[in-house]
C-alpha cells in the first residue's frame, strides 16, 4: 500500500514547464502587470528572490534616511537578516510574540529610537486585529517593512499582505505558493518613492545557467518525491538523517546551511527571470482556488488534533494563504515530532525559522524565551496536493497518540 508521505513537494507542474519552452519564443513581460491588478496597487516590481528585493528596499531606506538600524525578530530565515546586512543595514533583534506570531511590541516599543531606519515583521500565523493591532501603533513610528514571504494572497480585509503597511516584499520560489521557481516581488507604498526606484532600477539579465539548473531540480523532486517513488525514497531519506549526509541535507534544509558571503552575491542584482513569465500569469490565475483546497485540509488538521497535543493556529483566517499547517507542541520537541512520524512513514519539517540572535555579540538568552520555544516547538504540517485527507487523519492520529 502506498502509505509514506513526505512535505518536499513543488507546486510547479509539468504544464509549466511547456509555459517555460513558449516563453523562450514569445518574449513576453505581462507578469508584473497581472501581479499589479492581483493585488490592486500599481507600485508593484518583480525582483530575481524574495530576499533580494528586501535587499533594495533596504537600499532605499538608508538612502532616503540616512539610518541603518533595522529591528526585526530573530526567527526568520538567515537570507532576511543577510539581505539587510548586504545592503548596508545594521541588525537589532526583539523577542517574538509567541502569541502572535508578530515582533514583541512592547519590546519594540522600547528599542525604537531616532537612529532606528525600520522595522521588519514576518507573516507567520497572525490574525488580523493583532496585525490592525501592530500597524496601527507604529505606523506612524516607524517605518514598517512587511514578510510576505510564505503568505502570498493572503488578505486582510480588502488588502493583501505585504501591501498593508510601508514596503513589503514576497518570495514565489520552488516551494512557494505563487511559484515561479525564482524571483520575488516587492510592494513601495510611496508612489514617488516607488517612481524613483523604477528609474533608477537596473538589473542584468537573470542567467540561462541558473533556470536550467533550477528546472533539474524541479525535475528531481517531482521524480524522488511523488507519491509512487517516495515509498522506497522514504528508507534513502532515513539514511540521510541517520547519518547526517550534509550535501543533501543542505537540499532538503538549506535554512540550516546558508552562510553569510563576503561579498553581495550576484542574483541580487539580477532582474526577474521572464522565461518564467507565463508560469507565473498561469499559477496567479488559480492561487485562491489552491489557497482554499490548502485551507480545506487545514481545517481538518484543526478538527481532529487535540487541544492537549498543541497550540492550534486559526485555520479560517484570510490572512494566512496556508503554506502549511502551524502547530505549536505542547508536550515535545519538533525534532522528537519528526522522529515519531518518520517511523511512522511521513516525513514532516522538523525546522521551520531559526533563531538567528544565536552567536551575536551581548546575547542573553533570557531576552529571546519567546524565540527559544518557537524554534523548539513549532510544527508545520504538510497541505499540498500529494497529502489527502486520508493522509491527514493518519498523522493527527499519530499526534494525538503518541504527542
Amino acid at each position: 500500500m502506498l502509505s509514506k508521505r513526505t512535505r518536499l513537494y513543488t507546486n510547479f507542474n509539468f504544464r509549466n514547464f511547456f509555459q517555460v519552452i513558449k516563453s523562450i519564443f514569445f518574449k513576453k513581460k505581462d507578469f508584473n502587470n497581472k501581479l499589479q491588478s492581483f493585488l490592486d496597487t500599481k507600485n508593484i516590481a518583480l525582483t530575481s528572490l524574495g530576499r533580494s528585493g528586501l535587499y533594495d528596499i533596504i537600499q532605499i531606506i538608508i538612502s532616503s534616511s540616512n539610518k541603518k538600524t533595522f529591528l526585526i525578530a530573530p526567527y526568520t530565515i538567515p537570507a532576511v537578516i543577510h539581505a539587510i546586512k548586504y545592503a548596508g543595514g545594521e541588525v537589532v533583534y526583539i523577542d517574538i510574540d509567541k502569541k502572535t506570531g508578530l515582533i514583541n511590541a512592547q519590546k519594540l516599543e522600547e528599542k525604537i529610537n531616532n537612529n532606528t531606519a525600520g522595522v521588519i515583521i514576518t507573516h507567520l500565523y497572525s490574525n488580523s486585529d493583532c496585525i490592525k493591532e501592530f500597524i496601527k501603533k507604529f505606523q506612524s513610528k516607524v517605518t514598517i517593512i512587511e514578510d510576505a514571504a510564505i503568505n502570498f494572497g493572503a488578505k486582510l480585509d480588502d488588502k493583501y499582505l505585504g501591501t498593508l503597511a510601508d514596503y513589503g516584499f514576497f518570495s514565489f520560489n520552488i516551494v512557494k505558493n505563487l511559484n515561479t521557481l525564482n524571483g520575488g516581488a516587492i510592494y513601495i507604498k510611496d508612489s514617488h518613492i516607488f517612481e524613483k526606484y523604477m528609474a533608477h532600477r537596473n538589473k542584468k539579465k537573470f542567467p540561462i545557467f541558473h533556470t536550467v539548473n533550477l528546472l533539474i531540480t524541479t525535475f528531481i523532486i517531482k521524480i524522488l518525491f511523488n507519491n509512487i517513488s517516495y515509498q522506497f525514497f522514504h528508507y534513502f531519506l532515513i539514511f540521510v538523517y541517520k547519518k547526517k549526509i550534509k550535501f543533501i541535507l543542505k537540499k532538503i534544509y538549506p535554512i540550516l546551511f546558508h552562510e553569510y558571503e563576503s561579498k553581495v552575491p550576484d542574483i541580487y542584482n539580477y532582474d526577474f527571470n521572464w522565461l518564467m513569465n507565463d508560469v507565473g500569469i498561469y499559477n496567479l490565475e488559480k492561487i485562491n482556488i489552491d489557497i482554499e483546497i490548502r485551507k480545506k485540509k487545514a481545517s481538518l488538521y484543526q478538527l481532529l488534533i487535540n487541544e492537549s497535543k498543541a497550540i492550534k493556529t486559526n485555520f479560517n483566517s484570510t490572512e494566512n494563504a496556508f503554506l502549511e499547517y502551524v502547530l505549536i507542541l505542547k508536550n515535545i520537541n519538533n525534532k522528537k515530532a519528526h522522529e515519531i512520524l518518520m517511523r511512522e512513514g511521513f516525513d514532516i519539517r522538523h525546522t521551520w525559522y531559526i533563531n538567528n540572535s544565536n552567536g551575536e555579540s551581548n546575547f542573553q538568552k533570557k531576552e529571546f524565551e519567546d524565540t527559544y520555544f518557537l524554534e523548539s516547538n513549532i510544527f508545520c504540517l504538510p497541505l499540498h496536493k500529494n497529502i489527502s485527507e486520508n493522509d491527514i487523519k493518519k498523522i493527527s492520529n499519530i499526534i494525538n497518540k503518541s504527542f
